[in-house]
């Protein structure tokens, strides 16, 4: 679901949804783990109670 990039300035989180082509970056794992069950429960409630 995500992995971590550290460059110089900031390690960013990216994540990606398995069920579409949502992608995001966070600055923190758990802000991901957020921002990935928010987009579970608005776009693929199903997935979302399986997780």
């Amino acid at each position: 679901m995500s992995r971590e990039i550290v460059s110089a300035y900031r390690a960013v989180v990216t994540g990606e949804c398995n069920h579409c082509q949502w992608e995001a970056l966070a600055t923190s794992y758990p802000e991901m783990v957020e921002m990935y069950h928010d987009h579970l429960r608005a776009d693929h409630p199903t997935a979302w109670l399986h997780a």
